[in-house]
């Protein structure tokens, strides 16, 4: 589930919105939506607001800033050669850190007494991205579908089990236009082809929602 937040290659290829899509719905991000979700539509959210924020941000430095500034240094030590890690071969390090940071993001929230569902969400993020590693050494895998495929998957296990207590049917279908308007996106950009985004959607919420079902 890691890509950057901004793609340099072919950069003017493709509708201007669909560069956006990809830049606020990056993998990086996606896992900070993801805590945010399961903070604010389930019943943590009798949680106080000020530690939900807390748990939220810390979740965003784990699984976003550590895994960005990881990607920078490997740029300055000219082991990757963009943000956009366009370069399928320079991908094991940076997706290996990013397993890395999820199953610390897993760790961090059960830590602070975060239900072990939030905790198995994070473990099948880091599961994901481990497949997608081994597929995209021979494949081009999406990593932006099967980012936000995970937050499909954690959506529909939000609403099969009755955990989420805010319009669940109105999230789910939300975070199914989503995965639709981002899939769109990489494939007008010319990121990917239907399939690499189809394959990558099919890990994300048969990961997540797999390693949910497992709690």
């Amino acid at each position: 589930m890691i890509a950057t937040s901004k793609d340099n290659t072919d950069s003017r290829r493709g509708p201007r919105w669909a560069q956006i899509v990809s830049d606020v719905f990056s993998p990086l991000l996606i896992p900070t939506y993801g805590m945010a979700m399961a903070m604010w539509i389930t019943p943590l959210r009798a949680v106080p607001e000020s530690s939900r924020l807390i748990a939220t941000l810390i979740v965003a430095a784990v699984t976003a800033l550590v895994p960005l500034g990881a990607i920078m240094l490997l740029m300055k030590l000219g082991r990757v050669s963009d943000t956009a890690i366009s370069n399928t071969r320079e991908r094991l390090v940076p997706y290996s850190i990013a397993v890395v940071c999820y199953c610390a993001a897993a760790w961090v929230v059960r830590s602070i007494g975060a239900p072990w569902w939030l905790t198995m969400f994070f473990c099948g993020a880091a599961f994901a991205t481990a497949v997608s590693l081994v597929i995209t050494l021979v494949w081009k895998i999406s990593a932006h579908s099967t980012a936000v495929g995970g937050l499909v998957g954690m959506m529909l296990w939000f609403t099969v089990s009755g955990l989420a207590d805010v319009h669940a049917m109105i999230w789910l279908s939300m975070v199914i236009v989503l995965a639709g308007v981002v899939g769109t996106a990489r494939l007008l950009l010319d990121r990917h082809t239907l399939a690499q985004v189809l394959a990558g959607l099919a890990l994300g919420i048969a990961c997540c929602f797999g390693a949910m079902c497992i709690y």
